[in-house]
């Protein structure tokens, strides 16, 4: 099996699994926290990401806007820690190690919509945090502030 045909195969098994799990635990614990994407490095990526804790893991959703047309995998999310900024130079790159900041990849269709695509590993707790970001992997493989293409405050819900 060639890895193109493998990567889709996995992807639509979590595409699955968070489809059938995911709005019955979201309606029990509702969203706990936010963050609105804004475009870096004038990519034009904007969106909306969502974290609802669910007691024993936290559950990450989103949508965005700009992405290059028909992608999967090409772009990445990952959280920052808690001295990280949205904004400047540096936005959305991490001031200290941090585990659990992979939360998941996007796919797009042919207009560049995206959706967020949870990983499997356990994500850093809310508070461990402040921003998230859009990462596109083509450039410098996804690392460095030139690879952000979008990147929001997380803001926790009272």
């Amino acid at each position: 099996m060639d890895r193109k045909r493998f990567v889709f195969m996995v992807g639509g098994v979590v595409v699955s699994l968070l489809l059938a799990a995911g709005p019955a635990l979201i309606a029990a614990a509702g969203e706990t926290a936010h963050a609105t994407q804004h475009p870096a490095n004038q990519s034009g990526v904007m969106g909306r990401i969502t974290f609802t804790d669910a007691g024993t893991t936290l559950i990450v959703m989103g949508t965005a806007t700009g992405l290059a047309p028909s992608t999967f995998g090409r772009y990445v999310t990952l959280v920052y820690d808690t001295g990280s900024v949205p904004g400047g130079p540096d936005n959305c790159e991490p001031t200290k190690p941090m585990p659990g900041m992979f939360v998941g990849f996007w796919t797009s269709d042919a207009a560049g919509n995206g959706t967020l695509h949870q990983g499997s590993t356990p994500i850093a707790p809310l508070g461990a945090f402040d921003s998230v970001s859009i990462r596109d992997t083509t450039i410098n493989g996804g690392f460095g502030p030139t690879a952000v293409a979008a990147c929001g405050q997380v803001a926790v819900n009272p």
